[in-house]
């Protein structure tokens, strides 16, 4: 249960011009902030009896870079009482791709808090990441190493080409677990009759997307976490399932503002 919603902060990746020359293409993104109210999916082994709570995600072009900020609080009904989680993540991540900074705290009832703070570089041939917190930590990055921002960037080029399988190494900075080989099938267009808050991209491109997070030192085991939702070109993600193996959580969209132009 460690990664109770690193994933969804790729979800919202919203949209800016990526026109390095290293990238696929360019894409017209939306800053925006998102908000889903979580409960219990049906079925699972029924150790779970019950989950409810929030997810915000708030992603922006702040002119030098891509930040992303989320929290997500959980409660779960367990075999042995309530677990609370507290989730926070925050990141900077540099228009080309090549810089990305990190903050990102765990807390769970009767836990001590978890938290990974630092930078990741990303280089030719290979990466490194280096943390403050821990102290000491560093993880090496394997070459063609993408952070969360331009994973969903290309995602979404190479989905709008017709590309039915995209895989990709990411890091999201959450210590030398936060390395993974991330694997999204294409699945289908977007429902014709999209959420009501986001009904004013109807007409734009969108698909079913199902994204699976392996363990990139192990990628023989089963995956760590599975994601799906719909998509859209502009970067918006509507309702989501997150599948933690023994139990399921559905998102629902609650609230979704575009946030205003920087002038960049």
């Amino acid at each position: 249960m460690r990664k109770l919603l690193c994933v969804p902060a790729i979800l919202v990746a919203a949209m800016i011009m990526f026109v390095q020359p290293d990238q696929a293409s360019a894409f017209q993104l939306l800053s925006h902030q998102a908000v889903y109210d979580l409960s219990l999916v049906p079925g699972g082994d029924g150790k779970v009896s019950n989950a409810d709570g929030r997810l915000v995600i708030e992603w922006a072009d702040t002119c030098d870079g891509y930040t992303t900020q989320q929290r997500m609080l959980m409660r779960l009904d367990v075999e042995s009482g309530v677990v609370n989680s507290d989730y926070q993540f925050s990141s900077w991540e540099s228009k080309d791709g090549d810089q990305f900074r990190y903050d990102v705290k765990t807390l769970f009832t009767g836990a001590a808090p978890e938290v990974f703070r630092g930078r990741a570089k990303r280089l030719p041939n290979a990466g490194l990441a280096t943390f403050v917190k821990p102290e000491n930590l560093k993880v090496e990055l394997p070459d063609k190493i993408v952070f969360p921002s331009e994973h969903m960037a290309r995602m979404i080029d190479r989905a709008a080409k017709g590309e039915r399988q995209i895989t990709m190494s990411m890091f999201d900075g959450t210590g030398e677990r936060g390395l993974f080989e991330a694997v999204a099938f294409v699945v289908g267009p977007a429902p014709g009759k999209p959420d009501i808050l986001l009904k004013g991209y109807s007409s734009i491109p969108g698909w079913r997307i199902q994204l699976s997070f392996f363990d990139l030192k192990n990628q023989d085991q089963m995956p760590t976490y599975r994601v799906s939702f719909t998509l859209y070109s502009n970067g918006v993600a509507g309702d989501l399932v997150m599948d933690y193996s023994n139990f399921s959580v559905r998102g629902k969209l609650s609230s979704f503002k575009a946030l205003p132009a920087t002038g960049c």
